[in-house]
Order: structure tokens, then sequence, then C-alpha cells
């Protein structure tokens, strides 16, 4: 059996403008396996006027994502991705995305309890002593939900599945920073 290997991904946008992207690949304890990062992207001003509001969630997915993904040698069992711009992109790609966070709401009785919200989202309880954890894919992506709630049980009994995406934004924020 491979070792169960979690993806993070993600997109820095700097203060002048510039967006970088990352992809971390770590095992079931949260130890990094592969890294990749994008060049810094700096949209014309043609573009920005052409592309509008669209222009972020485009580059961010289209130029950065799906470069970024496309390279990895090790792929993930499941993806964490940032916000739901992603989402399109799992149509492209053999392994799950998913949207994390905090539920608000009180911790479960034990770990591996769930309770539905909808037919794209569930709370897990993963650690006893921490509130459940918000479980998010895109609809079409609903029937997911029962490996993905297995594979996260399974992982969040060695490490915290939230930290690595802040690690991503934080080696980028480091990448930005060495180049200027």
């Amino acid at each position: 059996m491979s070792e169960l290997k979690m993806g993070y991904i993600d997109i820095y946008k700097s203060g002048a403008g510039e967006f970088m992207g990352g992809a971390l690949i770590t095992d079931r304890l949260g130890i990094p396996i592969e890294f990749r990062h994008t060049e810094p992207v700096s949209p014309t001003k043609v573009q920005q006027i052409l592309y509008g509001r669209a222009l972020e969630k485009f580059v961010k997915t289209e130029t950065l994502a799906k470069c970024l993904l496309g390279d990895l040698k090790n792929k993930p069992d499941l993806l964490v991705v940032a916000d739901a711009d992603y989402y399109p992109l799992t149509r492209m790609f053999n392994f799950p995305f998913v949207q994390l966070g905090k539920a608000a709401r009180e911790p479960m009785e034990k770990h591996g309890d769930y309770a539905e919200v909808s037919e794209s989202e569930i709370h897990l309880q993963a650690l006893s002593h921490r509130e459940p954890l918000r479980v998010r894919v895109d609809r079409k992506n609903a029937p997911t939900l029962p490996a993905i709630k297995s594979i996260l049980t399974d992982v969040t009994r060695t490490m915290d599945v939230l930290e690595p995406l802040s690690r991503v934004q934080e080696a980028l924020k480091a990448l930005v920073a060495e180049k200027i």
C-alpha cells in the first residue's frame, strides 16, 4: 500500500500586484515530500482592464494552479484548496479537491463523528479537543465526500490538516521577499 499524501495549493498576491503559486505535498505526519512554486506573474495593464474582476481567478486557476498541479511528481490523495475558485480544475486531475476550515459548532463525541450539513459539506470531528472541521467540496463532486471523510479521519490522527496551507502562504511570501 502506498503512503497517503496530502496536497495543499494556494496563491500569494504581493502588494505590487504579482501573483505566485505554490503547491505542497506532505506525508501523513505533515512532513514535506514535494514543494513546487511558480515564478511571479505580473498581469499587464491591458490584461487588468480586459479581465476586470475575473483576472485574479483566471491567474490563480488557469495560469498558476493548472501548471503547478500538472507538474507534481507526487500526486496527492486529497488536495486542500484555499477557496472554491479551484473547483473547476477537479475535472482535469485524478484526485479530490476539498476546502477545510473550522466549523463553528461544539465538539462532537468522538474522532470520526460527522454531521451532514448539505450534499457537499460535512462537519467532521477530527480531534477530541478541537472543534470539528468544516469539509466542503464542489457540488458536482459531492459523491466523493465519503472517501474524503475516510481519508481525513485517518490522517487527522497524525497531523493538523489545516496548518500546511499556511506554510504554503508563508513560503510564497518568503520567496517573493527574496526576489526583492
